[in-house]
């Protein structure tokens, strides 16, 4: 009877289907109403029961305190590891992931919000796709490939769908360009190619540059400026007016100065510092006053809010604002008029704010001053501008007051390094070497966080609908680094505030493992976000916080220089204030969102430089440190701080265990330990650049290199 065997079999497939039909989001079942709806007879021996019973002692089906039966669900992120198996994410969970096989995505893609039916098994909860709820890829970027039914692009990420497209009329694609597709068509049938049309091509991926845009696109970053925003910024004027100066404090005759990177080009703050007779200081920081050209609601302000910030990847700048604007009118060059908003600070000896002022001020830059420059004329190496000697360090000596008041409220500095990507003309990249890090990078810094504290105070004291820069305590997650240190033979107390954590980064200063530490310390903290509501921020011990210091690439400070300025010239009141207050809580989700976009993108893409560096180092060895453990492998930095993975089967043969609790591996044979943060001897063995990826093996000394036909280069 092929017929009815066919049909059994099909209700055998269709079990869970019709099982998660009747239970999910439904309330429980007695057992034999559920085997009745189930069309399901007490038989023992047969198919159907007895895969009925196996979906019972899994613990897919449970038993509520009433003996009904129930299942558990739950919806989240579907996120894929590129090895081919996913973990759904749940913030009301955090930290009991659902792992999910790749049998199990019935068609889901890596970040789609699905349903999921889950059980608990000895190493965790893992469950299956049910539904996708929504889709998270609504275009893939990939290399434009042609075969016998016509073209599909295929994407870098193996985690994305490879799509079947049409080609608009008129287009200038060739087979192996890089393009952007729309995706058009999801087919219920996972078997079945998803369906789309190539709306962008960028060229070949060999063209210098092509590269970097992938990986914009990939995370949504635009890459032009729509029409009517060129247009508006186009009729903003070249230079100060005459109109633009009433109501505004004259401060062109203070010696003003900026101090940025020797390549940045918005430099959208100035500093003043003078010793004052009583012992004390006046500080002025001055900010270009983007929010006297962008006005709410246009074009420009709208697409300011979208893109949320400028984004600053490994070739270029996206910025928030079109350079007209940005590098231009509002941009504090020096020797032209500039409008700023400045705040007028007085400090006392010690460095305590007693008191504040803000104007609405033209400016005029004396002097472009660089970090490395600065840095130069504070160890006397540079001569030509000796005159401002005594400015600078009048200026050093009040960010050393500045600094040591928030040390000792406690706050943390992790003063990490960071890897700065050095690229020939055609993009490719020839070095990779830490970033210096000095005095004038501090000032600044000191001087910024001084006006932005500043800000959020005058804010609070009168309830203007502020955006505050808030920083939760880090949560349950300390739980987990509490144990990596106690590894490593360091503690901290159940409650652990700023100042606990201050002191761990200065006993680990110098030590091998202190970049490791401190790496796994900032991602143990919670990230820092915008919201109406000031709950204050945990990393700068400080009850008030805010970000008022670049409205040129951060839409947050531009909005809350709106609200400043409004509430200085006395038109925070009625219509206006309840318009500012409908939006402000919209207006921080968005400016979160963006941030954490911007700051992935900024990390592929120079991961993605990072990979193109090593693609021709296969073979070569690296002193490194252990900077991750877990049961598939280490991870390793270098000292230029590259890291990259050591697989299970590129550690020394040996049968490894993975110790979670010490953070090592420990070879059952040999007795050998790898621990976190163990000094060692890597080898680049794999290097993938379309994924960004880099393995390496370790090795001992004196053992032979790894032969060449065994190294791989994507």
């Amino acid at each position: 009877m092929p017929g009815k065997e066919s049909a059994y079999h099909d209700r055998l497939k269709r079990l869970p289907e019709r099982i998660f039909a009747l239970l999910a989001d439904r309330p429980p079942l007695p057992e034999d109403q559920l085997l009745k709806k189930l069309n399901i007879a007490r038989s023992p021996g047969k198919g159907l029961f007895k895969l009925y019973g196996q979906y019972r002692r899994e613990g897919w089906l449970v038993r509520d305190d009433e003996g009904r039966m129930t299942i558990r669900t739950r919806h989240g992120h579907l996120r894929i590891n590129p090895r081919g198996f996913g973990f759904v994410m749940n913030t009301e969970f955090p930290g009991d992931d659902v792992f999910v096989p790749e049998r199990w995505f019935f068609g889901a893609r890596h970040d789609d919000d699905v349903l999921i039916w889950y059980h608990d098994t000895p190493n965790g909860l893992e469950g299956r796709v049910m539904n996708v709820l929504s889709r998270a890829t609504h275009e893939v970027t990939g290399r434009l490939e042609r075969n016998r039914l016509g073209w599909r692009v295929i994407p870098d990420d193996a985690r994305k769908p490879v799509v079947d497209v049409t080609l608009p009329s008129g287009h200038k694609a060739r087979p192996g360009d890089m393009v952007q597709a729309t995706i058009t068509e999801w087919p219920l049938d996972p078997r079945r190619p998803v369906r789309g049309e190539v709306t962008r091509t960028l060229g070949s991926p060999l063209q210098p540059g092509v590269d970097v845009s992938v990986v914009a696109l990939e995370h949504h970053l635009p890459l032009e400026f729509p029409r009517p925003v060129l247009e508006e910024a186009n009729r903003l004027p070249d230079s100060v007016q005459e109109s633009d100066w009433v109501g505004r404090l004259d401060l062109t005759d203070e010696l003003i100065v900026t101090i940025d990177g020797a390549d940045s080009k918005d430099l959208d703050d100035a500093i003043s510092v003078r010793a004052l007779d009583d012992g004390g200081f006046e500080v002025g920081v001055h900010i270009a006053d983007v929010s006297y050209y962008v006005k709410e609601g246009s074009p420009l302000d709208l697409e300011a809010m979208q893109r949320g910030t400028s984004v600053y990847l490994v070739d270029r700048v996206i910025p928030m604002l079109p350079e007209r604007l940005s590098n231009g009118i509002a941009s504090l060059n020096p020797g032209v008029l500039r409008l700023c908003v400045s705040a007028i600070i007085r400090l006392d000896r010690m460095g305590r704010r007693v008191h504040a002022e803000f104007h609405r001020s033209v400016i005029r830059s004396r002097h472009r001053l660089t970090y490395e420059g600065v840095n130069a004329i504070l160890a006397g190496k540079q001569d030509d501008v000796e005159h401002l000697r005594p400015f600078l360090e009048t200026a050093v000596h009040v960010r050393h007051l500045l600094r040591e008041l928030r040390q000792a409220r406690g706050a943390v500095d992790f003063d990490l390094p960071e890897s700065k990507v050095v690229l020939d003309v055609n993009g490719f990249p020839v070095d990779i070497v830490p970033r210096e890090r000095g005095l004038a990078e501090t000032l600044i810094e000191e001087f910024m966080l001084l006006a932005n504290e500043t800000v959020a105070h005058t804010l609070l004291e009168h309830k203007l609908p502020g955006l505050f820069r808030i920083h939760e305590e880090p949560g349950d997650r300390m739980e987990q680094f509490r144990e990596m240190i106690g590894a490593l033979g360091y503690r901290l107390p159940e409650k652990v505030t700023p100042k606990h954590l201050q002191d761990l980064i200065a006993r680990v200063k110098g030590k091998p493992e202190e970049r490791v530490v401190n790496s796994a310390l900032l991602r143990t903290m919670k990230q820092a976000r915008y919201q109406p509501e000031n709950t204050g921020h945990f990393g700068l011990a400080t009850d008030e916080y805010t970000h008022f210091t670049s409205p040129i690439r951060r839409y947050p400070d531009l909005w809350v220089h709106r609200i400043l300025t409004g509430w200085m010239e006395k038109r925070a009141t009625g219509d206006t204030l309840a318009r500012w207050k409908a939006k402000v809580a919209e207006i921080g989700e968005i400016a979160s969102q963006r941030e954490r976009a911007a700051m992935e993108a900024e990390r592929d893409s120079v991961a993605l430089k990072e990979a193109q560096y090593m693609a021709d180092k296969l073979g070569e060895r690296y002193d490194a440190v252990i900077s991750g453990v877990t049961n598939f492998g280490v991870f390793v930095e270098l000292p230029n701080l590259i890291e990259g993975l050591v697989r299970m089967e590129d550690l020394p043969p040996d049968y490894w265990v993975h110790d979670p609790v010490h953070y090592r591996l420990k070879g059952q044979r040999t007795g050998r330990e790898y621990q976190l943060g163990q000094p060692v001897t890597a080898e680049v063995v794999r290097v993938d650049i379309p994924m960004k990826r880099i393995d390496f093996r370790l090795v001992q000394e004196g053992e032979a290199r790894m032969p060449a036909k065994r190294r791989q280069k994507v």
